[in-house]
């Protein structure tokens, strides 16, 4: 999944790709060890903008992903639409100065970095995936989670266990009736 610079015409170039799973293997190796999976078919809408050796992509995505509850953690599948903007830079020359400055590289300054007037998507494109997926996902707003005690789904069932009031030195305030004051 690449893309020449001279395909870039005018300046600007829009495009659409339908995408496989199959065409970022790292998603795979991520949903292998418990991680998000996402749906066979992935989608992303590219605008390109050329300046000069720079490019600008404003570009959005759509997926759909498995996730585990973050109160429940029962499966669920949700959808994902993210919009999201990247810039590539020519890759610099190695520097054979020998002189000990320090100098951020062009990753570190959220750039990304191409060679022989080629633009490599794939990485970018998965990393936009996986920073698309929410961090502690719930399965819905009403997710009532599992008992801390015996460890039902209170979502399906009910529990009996007895609730043992949190130990907090603010408890004593509760019983403050503040409008007699």
């Amino acid at each position: 999944m690449q893309l020449e610079l001279k395909d870039i015409k005018g300046g600007e170039l829009e495009q659409e790709y339908s995408c496989s799973l199959d065409e970022f293997p790292d998603l795979a190796v991520i949903a292998k060890e418990g991680g998000p999976k996402f749906g066979e078919s992935l989608s992303f809408q590219l605008r390109f903008q050329r300046t000069g050796q720079f490019v600008e992509v404003d570009a959005s995505l759509e997926a759909v992903v498995e996730l585990q509850c973050g109160r429940c953690l029962q499966g669920f599948k949700r959808p994902l639409a993210e919009s999201f903007s990247l810039t590539f830079v020519p890759q610099p020359e190695d520097d054979e100065s020998g002189e000990e400055d320090v100098e951020l590289e062009t990753n570190e300054l959220g750039l990304i970095p191409y060679r022989d007037e080629i633009l490599k998507l794939q990485e970018p494109l998965q990393e936009q995936l996986l920073m698309a997926v929410p961090i502690s996902p719930i399965c819905k707003a009403s997710c009532r989670g599992l008992c801390p005690s015996c460890g039902v789904n209170l979502n399906i069932e009910k529990c009996d266990c007895v609730r043992k009031p949190f130990n907090n030195k603010f408890n004593i305030l509760a019983d403050i009736d503040f409008k007699k004051t």
